[in-house]
């Protein structure tokens, strides 16, 4: 079970980068740094990637705070690529700017706490620069994410925030 202030599950995993799959290993993705670990499915952003307009037009903002982002897709390798490039020609020139990790297995959402009885679950999970869960939440419906939201908690997490009378 995953638990706030404990270390987050390591993994090593294959992604979309720029347009090319590629194998990442923990270390390049954590890279000691804060990372935002987005739980999605390529099929709720069918109509219209809004929200992940919004996180990659952020990826600067969280990268001022140190903070780097990945979405975590249950969905195939064909369909994260069509998906990664759809959302890449809306873009352009600007590139998308995080990875998508390919999780068709569901092998990175169960060491998450991101799969139930019922199936996946949608959510995020922040951990900090040493690597330990901060922030965790997870959906059973499609909630989307607040790209906002998630700064002010890798705000919180970068000043030190300890105190778990205070949130996020």
């Amino acid at each position: 079970m995953l638990k706030i202030r404990e270390p987050a599950p390591e993994f090593d995993c294959t992604a979309v980068v720029e347009g090319d799959v590629v194998q990442l290993e923990w270390n390049e993705l954590h890279g000691r740094q804060n990372l935002v670990l987005l739980f999605a499915s390529v099929d709720e952003y069918d109509e219209g990637p809004d929200e992940l307009r919004t996180l990659s037009n952020a990826v600067r903002r969280f990268a001022e705070l140190q903070c780097r982002l990945a979405v975590i897709c249950r969905n195939d390798r064909f369909d994260i690529l069509t998906w990664m490039d759809r959302l890449s020609s809306e873009l352009r020139p600007q590139p998308v700017g995080f990875p998508a990790i390919i999780d068709a297995s569901g092998e990175i959402a169960s060491l998450y706490d991101m799969l139930s009885e019922e199936g996946p679950l949608w959510g995020h999970v922040i951990a900090d620069g040493n690597a330990r869960i901060r922030s965790y939440s997870a959906h059973a419906v499609p909630l989307g994410f607040n790209v906002d939201e998630l700064l002010r908690c890798v705000e919180s997490i970068v000043a030190g925030n300890d105190d778990p009378a205070q949130p996020c």
